[in-house]
């Protein structure tokens, strides 16, 4: 069964704030092939933070990193595209029956393997993310772009990105992961609710994006 998650009005899934913005057709034309990409627009349906989807928090972190940019005199395309793929990790480390009906449900593999702490999806997820980006944008490859998907989450992968682009990518990656998440005062039942593998999948289900 093909999960109808393709669409080439990307327009319709980006939020109005940044569509208005003044800048917004400059970064269009940088990452437009990429939102036209049948595996990235799978990311609609791959859960992330709370009610966000990796397609809505990738294109926020790819903006105002392309906006970032501009400030710090650092590469407008580098931030863009390596924003936009920083989360571009081939499988999903959130259950989902719309996961798992689409290709089989080889995007649920991570979610059915168990991995000791360091294996684990935070640890790992940036790798796997710049690896898999070179596989589907082979065109796009760059020693900064793979550089700064690698080396975002920092400082939970000790070793710091190499170059400015990198440090914008992963400075708003974490702005927007902080606003993201739930209120705090609902984190300590989520935590608990993550040792119960039952529950925190009928917690996606319910709030996933739509």
């Amino acid at each position: 069964m093909k999960s109808n998650y393709y669409d080439k009005d990307v327009l319709s899934y980006i939020d109005n704030s940044i569509i208005l913005h003044p800048l917004f057709e400059q970064w269009y034309e940088i990452v437009e092939e990429i939102l036209l990409n049948d595996e990235f627009q799978k990311r609609k349906i791959f859960p992330h933070h709370h009610k966000l989807s990796v397609w809505d928090h990738s294109i926020l972190v790819s903006f105002r990193s392309f906006l970032m940019a501009r400030i710090f005199n650092a590469d407008i395309r580098v931030c863009a595209i390596a924003g936009l793929l920083h989360d571009f990790y081939p499988w999903s480390w959130v259950y989902t029956e719309e996961l798992e009906l689409l290709d089989d449900g080889k995007y649920l593999v991570e979610v059915r393997t168990k991995h000791s702490l360091f294996k684990m999806h935070g640890f790992t997820h940036a790798k796997a993310a710049a690896e898999n980006y070179v596989k589907y944008f082979p065109e796009l490859e760059n020693p900064k772009i793979t550089n700064a998907i690698k080396r975002h989450m920092f400082p939970l992968n000790i070793i710091p990105p190499r170059y400015k682009e990198g440090f914008i990518v992963t400075t708003i990656d974490k702005i927007n992961s902080v606003h993201e998440l739930p209120s705090p005062s609902v984190i300590p039942g989520k935590i608990k609710e993550s040792f119960n593998k039952g529950a925190i999948v009928q917690f996606f289900k319910k709030d996933r994006v739509k």
